[in-house]
């Protein structure tokens, strides 16, 4: 009885699984149109902006991790003199 049941959900499920499909499956041709076509040539190039912007962006952004490691570094260096030299006054 109960292996009734899950067969006809089973089977309710898979019906309303092709019904559904149906249509995305009608509308498929075998050609592109030409203005599909030019669609397609236009977001492949949008793409490929897209990639050289962020490919721009990543080489900006390195090159400012660099200059913030060399100013951290030189603002630890005179943090140590400044302390050197307040140890000095102080003794």
């Amino acid at each position: 009885m109960r292996n009734r049941r899950l067969l006809d959900r089973a089977v309710g499920l898979g019906m309303a699984l092709a019904l559904m499909a149906l249509p995305l499956l009608s509308g498929c041709v075998a050609m592109a149109s030409q203005e599909q076509l030019g669609m397609l040539e236009e977001a492949r190039k949008a793409a490929e902006g897209a990639e050289a912007d962020l490919n721009a962006c990543k080489q900006k952004r390195a090159e400012l991790e660099r200059s913030l490691a060399e100013k951290q570094q030189y603002l630890q260096a005179r943090i140590s003199d400044r302390n050197a030299v307040q140890e000095a006054l102080g003794q």
